[in-house]
């Protein structure tokens, strides 16, 4: 068994299985994390949220061994991660979060560059690595290499957190809550530029957050994680707002999930008419979700919003947030359904 995830799982994701992944500390009665059962597709991201203290942090750690499972095993595109160098293993997969953890001391370029440096990369490797990363999540390195983290706002340090996860191409990624430190605004356009990462790289990701509307925004899916880490559901955004599987996950939606729902589908996806846009219309982009075109009607007091050549009235909005409540018939990936792990204790 190779020691390390060897250079095939290098550019792509990796899948990730967790199988009765427990762990107890001593003089507890309870476990922290009792018998979790996972399996993450490659170039997947799964949100997990719950509230404070249900475990759903130590179950990530457990992943990249930042924190040593009591039972169990973990997987990592086939790979049993519990025979790997846990320092090894670390390399491998990439790290975020809330605090970012930038070394004070290095310049934003050394910080990134980190993981790669580690790896033995050679120097002309590492620097043309940081000048990608740092035109990938927005920042120009004439201007931001050379400064010191003192040197950026929080958001500017969120992105090179997030450069520095990505630094040496990993599978796999763990995030946790690494936007949660930033203002509303922030937040929001470092949602959005990790959406439009994640599309472009397809990394395997494990994102913890307690707040339920970014889990909706970011996760392929998201598990709503109990106490010691018990999923009470896993499922699509779409399918877990239409058709909460209990009271308990129900508590997390809200009596909003009509407008929860209307963030998961773009006005490019609606089809509006062709009449021209009374004047004073606002303009959304065709990326906008229908929730933002709601936001702008009810902003400028009117009943329609312009995209592009196309209008969308509220009516037309409507129809489509009945539309965006069905049921979706299949939400669970086919390779899941087979494997049955999706819930605690197989």
């Amino acid at each position: 068994m190779p020691n390390t995830l060897t250079p095939d799982f290098a550019t792509g994701g990796a899948g990730i299985e967790l199988i009765g992944l427990s762990k107890r500390y001593a003089g507890q009665r309870d476990p922290a994390v009792d018998s979790v059962n996972l399996q993450v597709a490659a170039g997947e991201l799964v949100v997990f949220v719950g509230p404070s203290g249900c475990g759903k942090t130590t179950t990530m750690k457990m992943i990249n061994r930042l924190i040593e499972p009591t039972s169990g095993s973990i997987r990592v595109g086939g790979r049993d991660v519990l025979a790997m160098q846990p320092d090894q293993l670390r390399r491998h997969i990439g790290y975020a979060i809330q605090q970012v953890g930038l070394f004070p001391h290095m310049t934003i370029a050394e910080n990134i560059g980190i993981v790669p440096r580690l790896l033995k990369w050679s120097k002309a490797r590492v620097a043309q690595r940081v000048e990608e990363l740092l035109h990938l999540v927005g920042l120009d390195p004439a201007m931001h290499a050379r400064r010191y983290p003192r040197q950026l706002s929080g958001g500017q340090q969120q992105r090179v957190g997030v450069a520095r996860a990505l630094a040496a191409d990993p599978p796999v990624m763990l995030m946790d809550e690494p936007f949660g430190a930033t203002d509303p605004i922030t937040r929001a356009r470092l949602q959005d530029e990790f959406l439009r990462l994640q599309r472009e790289l397809r990394k395997t990701i494990i994102f913890v957050t307690h707040d339920f509307e970014e889990a909706i925004k970011l996760g392929d899916r998201i598990a709503v994680l109990r106490e010691r880490s018990h999923i009470a559901q896993l499922d699509t955004p779409a399918r877990i707002l239409a058709d909460p599987a209990d009271d308990y996950v129900a508590s997390f939606v809200g009596a909003d999930a009509t407008l929860k729902r209307l963030a998961l589908h773009s006005v490019g996806e609606v089809t509006g008419g062709a009449a021209p846009a009374a004047p004073g219309t606002p303009v959304v982009a065709p990326t906008a979700s229908l929730r933002e075109a709601l936001n702008a009607m009810v902003a400028h007091g009117v009943e329609q919003v312009s995209i592009g050549a196309m209008t969308l009235t509220f009516a037309q909005l409507c129809a489509a947030a009945r539309t965006a409540g069905a049921v979706p018939a299949q939400s669970v990936p086919a390779a899941e359904q087979a494997s049955g792990l999706v819930h605690n204790g197989g």
